[in-house]
C-alpha cells in the first residue's frame, strides 16, 4: 500500500514540475510560465469564491464537491503533461477526443495505484463529472478555469508582454465565458474585461 500511496503522491507533486504549454506558443518567457500546480491553486481559489458567490445568491452549491473537482481537475497532466491547443491543431478534427482519451487514460492510471476501491470510484466519478460538465459544481469549475485564464493574461499583460500576443487567447477564452450559466462567473469575467481594457487588451467584445 506504501509504495502505491507514494506512486500517487509523487504524480501530485509532479504537478509543480510541469509548465502550462499553451503560453509558451504564445511567446511567455519559460522563467514566467506558470506551472500546472500554479493553475490548479488559483482555479480553487476562483472556484471557492464563484460557488460561495452563488450559494449567497440562493443556489444551492455542494461547496465541497466544487473544492474536489478543482482540485484533481488537472491532476492527469502529471502523466501527459499540458497538452496545448496549438498542438491539438495537428491532429486535425480528432485533436479533443485524442485529448480526452489519452488524459482518462492517465487518470485511470493515476487512480489505480488508491488500493481503496471506494476513494478510487469516487475520484475517476470526479474525473467523469468534470468532463460531462452537466452539473453546477463541475461548471463552476469549468468557469474558474476559463477565469484563471483571463487573469493570467492580465498578469501577463502588467509585466510588460505585448496584447497582440495574447489576443487570440483572451478573446476566445471569453467567447466561451459569455456561454456559462454560472451568473457569478460572468460577473467577475466582467470585471476582467474592464481592467482588460485598461491595460489595451484588444478585441473583447
Amino acid at each position: 500500500m506504501a509504495e502505491n500511496m507514494i506512486r500517487f503522491l509523487s504524480n501530485l507533486a509532479r504537478m509543480k514540475l510541469i509548465p502550462r504549454s499553451g503560453w509558451i506558443s504564445h511567446g511567455v518567457s519559460l522563467q514566467d510560465i506558470e506551472s500546472v500546480a500554479d493553475h490548479s491553486f488559483s482555479t480553487c481559489a476562483l472556484s471557492l469564491l464563484i460557488a460561495d458567490l452563488e450559494v449567497q445568491g440562493g443556489k444551492h452549491v455542494n461547496v465541497e464537491r466544487v473544492l474536489r473537482l478543482a482540485i484533481l481537475h488537472d491532476l492527469s497532466e502529471s502523466l501527459t503533461f499540458d497538452i496545448s491547443k496549438e498542438y491539438l491543431e495537428y491532429l486535425g478534427e480528432r485533436g479533443e477526443a485524442i485529448k480526452a482519451q489519452l488524459e482518462h487514460a492517465a487518470w485511470k492510471h493515476i487512480t489505480d495505484g488508491l488500493e481503496e476501491p471506494n476513494l478510487r470510484r469516487s475520484y475517476l466519478a470526479l474525473q467523469k463529472e468534470f468532463d460531462a460538465a452537466r452539473t453546477l459544481e463541475a461548471k463552476i469549475v469549468h468557469a474558474a478555469d476559463r477565469i484563471d485564464i483571463l487573469l493570467q493574461v492580465i498578469q501577463y499583460r502588467r509585466k510588460g508582454y505585448p496584447a497582440a500576443l495574447l489576443t487570440d487567447l483572451w478573446t476566445g477564452t471569453n467567447s466561451k465565458l459569455r456561454f456559462s450559466r454560472v451568473a457569478s462567473a460572468r460577473k467577475i469575467q466582467q470585471i476582467l474585461i474592464r481592467e482588460g481594457r485598461r491595460l489595451g487588451t484588444r478585441k473583447v467584445k
